[in-house]
């Protein structure tokens, strides 16, 4: 009997197979990686009766549900590690001086875009601050939402969350905005009507126009998955739908150093901003 543990993926089944990844994603898998691809898609392998990686590749390639498919790749294959306030120094920042200055200088209506949202967490830690600061009752405020993985957006969308997702979160927000819910807590359905979620690939040319005009992206620890092409490209991508002034936060240990020279790098003590 075949079972998960036994299909083992071949090298260039695995280099096949990494190439369709990073063609429809642009993430890049090392080849110390192997394993991981392996342990991943043997489960789904199994589910679909399949005895290897070449067959279930000629399914992605050539099947009628290849498109359904690679989406179920895809929610297998990205990593979904948030939880909420998760580097809230620039959250602050966001609060205290991008959004400020944006009202001062006469905005009256302000997007901002969480790219690669995962299972909400950085989305809704803003409008919970948002709402905080009062900044929804003196400007129009919209957040979009947007993550490859349809699996981490349907959890999204639902509000409810383990405690895993509350760490360094302060009693007096939990309480405030959260309702225990057996072993869950349910986000209050005002802060999740301030956040609008899509399935959206950063490398889909159509994303651009589903987004429109933004004011400010957070992209946080998506950027290390990527070569430094498919970073140029999600960077031109963000340049591109930033109105000037424009603001981009990314993850500590991203940068755009040997990237683009489109923004200008400004460091505020808690972390980094890139301004348009």
């Amino acid at each position: 009997m075949i079972t998960a543990a036994t299909i083992k993926i071949k090298d260039d089944e695995f280099v096949e197979l990494k190439d369709i990844i990073y063609k429809n994603a642009a993430i890049s898998f090392a080849d110390s990686k192997k394993y991981l691809l392996e342990n991943r898609l043997s489960k789904r392998l199994q589910e679909l009766n399949f005895t290897s990686f070449k067959d279930y590749i000629y399914y992605l390639k050539y099947d009628a549900k290849k498109r359904e498919e690679m989406e179920v790749l895809l929610n297998q294959v990205t990593i979904n590690e948030t939880y909420f306030l998760r580097e809230r120094a620039q959250m602050d920042h966001m609060i205290k001086t991008t959004i400020p200055a944006l009202i001062t200088a006469g905005k009256r209506n302000i997007r901002i875009w969480s790219a690669a949202c995962s299972s909400g967490e950085e989305p809704y830690s803003l409008a919970m601050l948002l709402n905080e600061a009062g900044l929804f009752a003196k400007a129009g405020i919209e957040i979009l939402a947007t993550d490859i993985n349809t699996e981490v957006l349907d959890f999204a969308q639902k509000g409810l969350y383990r405690t895993i997702s509350f760490r360094g979160v302060p009693p007096t927000i939990q309480d405030k905005y959260f309702r225990k819910d057996g072993f869950s807590f349910q986000l209050d359905s005002a802060i999740m009507s301030k956040v609008k979620f899509f399935q959206g690939n950063l490398f889909n040319p159509m994303l651009s126009a589903k987004v429109g005009r933004l004011d400010i992206i957070f992209c946080r620890n998506v950027l290390i998955y990527f070569d430094i092409p498919a970073k140029q490209k999600v960077i031109d991508l963000f340049h591109k739908s930033l109105n000037t002034p424009g603001a981009l936060y990314l993850g500590h240990s991203e940068t755009l150093n040997k990237i683009s020279d489109s923004f200008k790098m400004e460091n505020f003590g808690g972390g980094i901003i890139y301004r348009k």
